[in-house]
């Protein structure tokens, strides 16, 4: 990653507050992370697998 996110003041109320620009690479971020995420997920069977006994 070759962007990282700046802080601006924000006053007495807030002590710093984050830009629209730097809001949206956040967001663009955690939605790609969480595609990542779901490509990672093994995909689960519609049903049960069988249990096999032991013999």
């Amino acid at each position: 990653m070759t962007t990282q996110l700046r802080l601006i003041d924000g006053g007495d109320r807030r002590p710093w507050r984050l830009d629209s620009r730097t809001r949206a690479i956040g967001r663009r971020g955690v939605a790609l992370a969480r595609q990542e995420l779901e490509r990672a997920r093994p995909s689960i069977p519609d049903r049960p697998l069988e249990q096999r006994r032991a013999g």
